[in-house]
């Protein structure tokens, strides 16, 4: 929690960065995020009747960002900058610590929150705290998943089991959202492993923290868009 986002964290919050084991609970992590986004503009839309969609809408978007403390949308942004440029490696991985935001940044920051912002207009409030904590759950989970691909010499893979009962259980919760949500899961996972490897390709066989933010920003906004075509096509099936 002290590291991958601003919640309190008590005496850990002085503790070093998280080692591989650690990354087990980031989707933890993003399932509590998402919890928090969504019940926060669950709250607003109660406290204030007839409040318009977008404004909720726009509330839980900015407590997802603010409350990971945009350690991911750094990664995102940076990455946008280094991935894309036509240079090579080693000029990526310079691009990559570089802090000021380049073209592909907010080429990304602008494709990325406006199917943010629109896949969470399209899908029902109600649905706020679940969907939104399945969302950031699955995309840090997925995510993870290049700890094993690409471990970190230093330190070794993630442990197994927990990561297995992670996976069960967000399909357990996809089926629950809606039958269909469970394809999300292997589709998630694999779009991940995808990305790691196009980003470490991209930067002679590396996978920084940074990709990592980048996967879980794209993972995340494609999965609540997702969320909102399969809750449709189940709420259409339904009326049929």
């Amino acid at each position: 929690m002290a590291y991958f986002s601003i919640l309190p964290a008590g005496s850990f919050a002085r503790g070093p960065a998280p080692d591989e084991d650690a990354l087990v609970a980031l989707p933890l992590i993003g399932a509590v995020i998402g919890a928090l986004a969504g019940l926060a503009a669950l709250g607003l839309a109660r406290i204030v009747p007839n409040v318009p969609h977008p404004l909720p809408a726009a509330l839980a978007l900015c407590v997802l960002v603010v409350a990971s403390g945009a350690i991911h949308l750094d990664g995102f942004l940076d990455g946008c900058d280094a991935f894309f440029a036509s240079v090579s490696p080693s000029a990526r991985r310079a691009i990559l610590k570089d802090p000021h935001r380049g073209s592909f940044a907010l080429a990304g920051l602008l494709c990325a929150g406006a199917t943010w912002f629109a896949a969470l207009l399209a899908l029902p409030m109600a649905a706020y705290p679940a969907t939104l904590a399945f969302g950031g759950a699955l995309a840090r989970a997925a995510a993870v998943a290049n700890a094993f691909a690409f471990p970190d010499p230093r330190r070794g893979r993630p442990a197994i089991t927990p990561s297995a009962l992670i996976a069960v259980a967000l399909v357990a919760a996809a089926f629950w959202i809606a039958p269909f949500a469970t394809l999300l899961v292997p589709a998630a996972l694999a779009a991940s492993i995808g990305l790691g490897r196009w980003i470490a390709g991209r930067l002679d066989g590396v996978l920084p923290g940074d990709a990592y933010g980048f996967i879980i920003v794209v993972l995340e906004v494609a999965i609540l868009a997702a969320l909102v075509l399969v809750t449709s096509e189940g709420r259409s099936t339904a009326h049929g």
